[in-house]
């Protein structure tokens, strides 16, 4: 039974590291490392690319600290042990 919420805990913790950075990380992974680009710029693709980056990052997030959540929970719903 504890192996299980160690592994569920860990995937949890795992998702919200991933989420996190790619929040971070949406604007370098979507703009090339050179560019230029005279009108607004959220009508470019990059922008487009950004933001759903970012969307992606909080779904990843939330799903994360869902699963740390749900093992905390059930971890305090748990009978408490008797000695011997």
């Amino acid at each position: 039974m504890a192996i299980r919420y160690f592994i569920t805990s860990t995937l949890g913790l795992i998702c919200a590291v991933v989420g996190i950075w790619l929040r971070f990380a949406a604007r370098d992974l979507a703009w090339p490392l050179q560019w230029s680009y005279s009108g607004p710029r959220e009508d470019t693709i990059w922008a487009i690319r950004e933001h759903a980056y970012q969307d992606v990052s909080l779904a990843i997030l939330s799903f994360g600290l869902a699963l740390i959540a749900i093992v905390l929970v059930t971890w305090l719903w748990l009978p408490a042990r008797k000695p011997g």
